[in-house]
């Protein structure tokens, strides 16, 4: 039979009611709390019995305190002397227990306990909190901002997607926390005042509980989209270096405190090291993964190689859903067939092609084409209307910006067996460049000629990408 355990709990700092009553039922099965940690609340076991607890504020302590002040000090032994024993502290947070059957409170005056709480909170946690949720803010702003820039690109990507929803969940904590203080704060000083009742506090554990789960099923999420084996090492030597980190950094913390030095240098010194060590770390990590996302990149065999004004160029053989030749009939050989980008997500799946001439024979025809496949069909108009968009990307956007430059002409979509198809005109002149909208994907096509594209070759075009 064991008799110790460590518990991993999620009460908020401020939650006396919900960490008094926790205490008590775990009293009731036989445990005893013996320490609390950044590691978790240590229990012994005892014989179980019904056994008071109170959660009390300490204004004046702080973690960088290499011992208990004398007042600190004195505080306990008023509190033992009235029957109160000290359980175990975490910072300002002072855990009293009492075996009596109807003890006296510690705290009499619910208008000090609250502005007790109140300041402890702000010296802890509120700060910490506040940086959180600033982190959080931020994030989602610079991902909103993004998807609104180029909804698509978000949506192909497994790692962008989880990514900002993981950063929104993470933003729910320190916020739903802080919104949650406040709201019981206002409650409770009002009451207090009216007519010197203590509000019970509300920390709510159970959905702090179910965003950690979810964060964790993320990332698990996120690790089995890398299909390079190589980033998913990276993303767990990345968890794994940063709790190395901030061990490394509550350790020196602790040592300083067992060396005595004073509680003002040993927090300008932990500052310092959490702004030095993760931005160094994170330099050197952006440096890693620049170079292993380049390293990552399969390398293309080209199958031919020619010399044009002094330079070598590559000719590649990929192979295409649709060539040129599958249009037109064409006696030249040489084109370089080549895949641009493979993009999968759980919503979207993104392929691009290019067929091109060398450069010295740059009279013959050209083919590009992108498909965008959508496998949630609640975003089809939404990616429909980003590419329409985006239709003229790669022209070169006048400055100042002319909103008659670009259109998009609405076409017969039956020749090419769309639901819908529309041509790019710029500046008043149609382009060769298509977008042809399909049941589950989108088309985007160009030619770099004036084609008079016949009715079988769009059939064509339509069986080979349309799928």
């Amino acid at each position: 039979m064991k008799n110790s355990k460590r518990c991993f709990v999620l009460f908020s700092f401020y939650d006396r009611t919900g960490i008094e009553t926790y205490l008590e039922k775990q009293a009731e099965n036989g445990w005893m709390l013996d320490k609390i940690s950044s590691l978790g609340w240590n229990f012994h076991r005892i014989e179980p019995k019904k056994i008071h607890f109170s959660v009390v504020y300490f204004t004046k302590a702080s973690a960088f305190d290499p011992e208990p002040s004398e007042e600190q000090l004195t505080f306990q032994d008023f509190c033992e002397h009235t029957g109160w024993n000290l359980a175990a502290s975490n910072v300002q947070m002072q855990i009293f227990y009492n075996e009596d059957a109807e003890p006296t409170p510690i705290e009499t005056d619910a208008v000090l306990e609250i502005e007790a709480i109140h300041a402890s909170m702000k010296k802890s946690y509120l700060s910490s909190s506040y940086l959180l949720a600033g982190c959080g803010v931020l994030q989602a702003i610079l991902f909103f901002w993004r998807f609104s820039l180029d909804p698509i690109s978000i949506l192909a990507s497994n790692n962008n997607l989880l990514t900002g929803v993981s950063w929104l969940l993470m933003l729910t904590i320190p916020t739903t926390g802080i919104i949650s203080y406040f709201s019981w704060y206002r409650r409770a000083k009002t009451a207090a005042e009216r007519d010197g009742s203590f509000v019970e506090t509300k920390g709510h554990p159970r959905s702090k509980c179910v965003t950690l789960v979810l964060l964790i099923l993320l990332f698990v999420f996120l690790l089995l989209s890398f299909a390079d084996s190589r980033m998913v090492l990276i993303s767990v030597l990345i968890i794994a270096i940063i709790i190395g980190l901030t061990a490394i950094i509550c350790g020196i913390s602790k040592l300083m405190k067992k060396m005595k030095l004073s509680a003002k240098v040993n927090r300008n010194i932990t500052i310092i090291l959490s702004l030095i060590v993760p931005f160094v770390f994170t330099i050197a990590l952006l440096f890693i993964i620049i170079d292993s996302v380049l390293s990552s990149q399969p390398e293309k065999i080209p199958v031919d190689t020619y010399e044009f004004k002094g330079q070598t160029f590559h000719v590649y053989g990929d192979t295409l859903l649709l060539t040129i030749e599958d249009l037109i009939e064409t006696e030249y050989n040489g084109y370089s067939y080549e895949m641009h980008t493979v993009n999968k997500s759980f919503f979207i799946e993104q392929e691009a092609a290019t067929q091109r001439p060398r450069w010295d024979a740059l009279t013959q025809p050209r083919l590009d084409y992108s498909i965008t496949r959508i496998k949630a069909p609640f975003l089809y108009n939404l990616c429909k209307k980003a590419l329409l968009d985006d239709f003229a990307h790669n022209y070169g956007r006048p400055v100042p910006e002319d909103p008659t430059w670009e259109e998009h002409i609405t076409l017969d979509p039956a020749p090419w067996e769309a639901n819908e198809a529309y041509q790019l005109k710029l500046e008043g002149e149609l382009q060769m460049r298509f977008l042809l909208c399909y049941d589950n994907c989108i088309v985007e096509i160009d030619f770099n000629q004036d084609w008079q594209l016949t009715s079988e070759q769009m059939r064509t075009i339509a069986e080979k990408l349309s799928k």
